[in-house]
C-alpha cells in the first residue's frame, strides 16, 4: 500500500490532529494518497487504537502516524496497531534518521520488537515495508540534509515550516505562501532551506515534502520542487469552513467571534 508513496509526485493527503472518528472517515472518504494521525501535537495520543487506523484502512488509504519522538517504542507500537508508516519529527541528523528508518524493520535489518495487535497487515509478506519520513525542522537538519537524505530506508524529507522558521530566525512560517511570495521577514533563508532540501532529495532519490494549510498553497509548492505535502487539517479545515460560513451570515453586524475573524 505504500509503494505509490514512494514517488513520482505529487503525493497529496491530509492530516488528523483530532482522531475523531466520524471526522476520519469523512477524511479518509475523500481518498486522499494518505492521512496522517498526528501524535506529537494533536490529540490522538492516547486515541491511537487498531479501531482509529481500521477506520482509515476501510477505504484503502494509508494510515501514517506522526510519532512524538525518535522513539523505537512509539514508532513501534504505531506500526503494530496498523500504521502504513511513521512520520519522526525534528531528525537533525543521519543518526536520527537512521534511528527512525531502523525503527521500522525487523532483525536483521532494524530493531523493530514483533507485536503486531492487528490481522489487517502481514508484517512479514514480501511487499510489507512501512514508510518512514523524517522531518526537516531546524537549522541542523538542513546542515545535515544531505547525510539525512542518504540513509536507507528513509522515504521522505517532509520539512516542518514552523519550526524551521524559529530554527533560522526565531519566527514561524506555517503560511508557506509568505515564504514564496517573499512577504516573510525570513523568505530568503527560508527559501534557501527549501531549495536545499529539495536538492538532497532529488540527489538519492527520495521525495522532498513541505507541510501547508490550503490548497493554494500546495500548488506553489509542487511548482517548486517538491513531490508531496499534506494539503489540509481536519480541525483547521472545520474551522476555517465554519468561521466563514458565520462570517458570511453575520454580514457586517453581530455579535463578534471567531467567525468575524480573517479565515
Amino acid at each position: 500500500m505504500t509503494d505509490q508513496l514512494r514517488g513520482p509526485g505529487p503525493v497529496l493527503g491530509l492530516w488528523s490532529v483530532t482522531a475523531d472518528p466520524m471526522l476520519l472517515d469523512v477524511s479518509a472518504a475523500l481518498l486522499p494518497d494518505f492521512l496522517v494521525i498526528d501524535t506529537q501535537h494533536g490529540a490522538p495520543m492516547a486515541r491511537l487504537t487498531t479501531e482509529t487506523l481500521g477506520a482509515i484502512a476501510f477505504y484503502d488509504v494509508p494510515a501514517l502516524v506522526r510519532v512524538p519522538s525518535i522513539d523505537p517504542a512509539q514508532i513501534g507500537r504505531a506500526l503494530d496497531l496498523g500504521a502504513a508508516g511513521i512520520i519522526a519529527p525534528l531528525v537533525n541528523d543521519a543518526e536520527g534518521a537512521r534511528l527512525a528508518a531502523l525503527s521500522c524493520r525487523y532483525a536483521p535489518d532494524g530493531i523493530r520488537s514483533y507485536g503486531v495487535q492487528t490481522p489487517r497487515i502481514d508484517p512479514f509478506a514480501e511487499d510489507y515495508r512501512p514508510l518512514c519520513a523524517v522531518q526537516i525542522e531546524t537549522a541542523a537538519a538542513v546542515d545535515n540534509v544531505d547525510e539525512i537524505a542518504a540513509v536507507d530506508g528513509v522515504d521522505w524529507l517532509y520539512i516542518g515550516p514552523a519550526d524551521l522558521g524559529l530554527s533560522v530566525g526565531g519566527v514561524p512560517a506555517p503560511d508557506v505562501i509568505s515564504v514564496f511570495d517573499g512577504s516573510h521577514p525570513l523568505a530568503v533563508p527560508m527559501q534557501d532551506a527549501f531549495r536545499l532540501v529539495v536538492e538532497a532529495a532529488e540527489r538519492h532519490g527520495k521525495l522532498a515534502g513541505l507541510h501547508c494549510n490550503g490548497g493554494e498553497a500546495a500548488l506553489q509548492l509542487l511548482a517548486h520542487g517538491f513531490g508531496v505535502t499534506a494539503v489540509a487539517t481536519d480541525l483547521g479545515a472545520a474551522l476555517k469552513g465554519m468561521a466563514n460560513e458565520l462570517k458570511i451570515a453575520r454580514g457586517v453586524s453581530g455579535r463578534a467571534g471567531l467567525g468575524d475573524l480573517e479565515t
